[in-house]
């Protein structure tokens, strides 16, 4: 079942007040997100499905219309007040009481529910506590359930939000680039970002991983996915901005499978799964 923009946005820009850069921002996303779980949907027994960070509540909402046997529950602390999602997520869910989206963090969830999927998109980036977020979710978990992390990959040293490289460290990087920090923050209305920011990377997770006994792997072929998508998803590419020239340069001329298949290079997005 798929979809495409013009369905979205005759549906939803409403919802963003008309701000179509604003709406754009956020659907690039939903339609990368919804291939991918829609996919996962379609080849598995799936009855009970859990979201973590639902943000506006678009991707879950459309999930639900073309997935209708399935129930779906949205989880989102909107702890940082980041960009304006809860007041979207309340106009889109005023009137639709076939989805529920519960407002806490994922430490403090309490349910007797078990989920077959659960999933994030973008989220475990801003996870204080990463250990705690995958033993609760794990928790969460139906036996043989499937708990999918969407997220960058910090071992590569690149800072997605503000398209910065890192240097050494997230607090050297934050004092060579704490005007174009500050800067970014004012202009997109999300004071305290950076700070929220946890720069685990793959290796560290790994670390988590084993520690809560989890059974996991990790898809690589998230890379061609997402070196796919700065070539042909024109606002995703100018979001990314400088490191999306690069990516197209290094897919043009191979490099990204001399530096991320020969080389072994941490490519700067990954995918995870954790079975139950």
């Amino acid at each position: 079942m798929s979809i495409n923009y013009q369905i979205l946005k005759k549906r939803y820009l409403n919802l963003f007040d008309y701000n179509e850069e604003y709406f754009n921002s956020i659907m690039t996303d939903v339609l990368f997100a919804y291939s991918e779980i829609a996919e996962i949907l379609e080849k598995n027994k799936i009855n009970n499905v859990l979201e973590v960070g639902s943000g506006t509540g678009v991707l879950i909402n459309v999930l639900k219309d073309n997935f209708k046997n399935i129930k779906f529950t949205g989880l989102d602390p909107n702890q940082s007040g980041f960009h304006n999602y809860e007041k979207i997520s309340k106009k889109l869910l005023q009137n639709n009481d076939s989805i529920n989206v519960i407002k806490s963090p994922i430490g403090k969830f309490e349910t007797k529910e078990k989920y077959d999927l659960i999933f994030s998109f973008n989220v475990f980036e801003h996870i204080e506590s990463q250990s705690e977020y995958i033993s609760k979710t794990n928790e969460l978990l139906a036996v043989n359930g499937k708990n999918i992390i969407f997220a960058p990959n910090y071992d590569f040293p690149y800072e997605p939000h503000f398209i910065l490289p890192i240097i050494i460290n997230k607090k050297i990087t934050h004092t060579l680039f704490s005007r174009i920090i500050k800067d970014h923050e004012t202009k997109t209305k999300e004071e305290g970002l950076w700070n929220a920011l946890n720069f685990t990377g793959k290796k560290g997770i790994e670390k988590i991983l084993t520690a809560n006994n989890c059974k996991y792997f990790f898809d690589y072929g998230i890379k061609k996915k997402m070196l796919d998508r700065v070539i042909n998803d024109k606002t995703f590419r100018k979001r990314q901005g400088f490191a999306s020239i690069l990516a197209i340069i290094s897919r043009f001329l191979f490099l990204d499978k001399i530096l991320f298949d020969f080389f072994k290079i941490p490519f700067p997005y990954m995918k995870l799964t954790i079975v139950k």
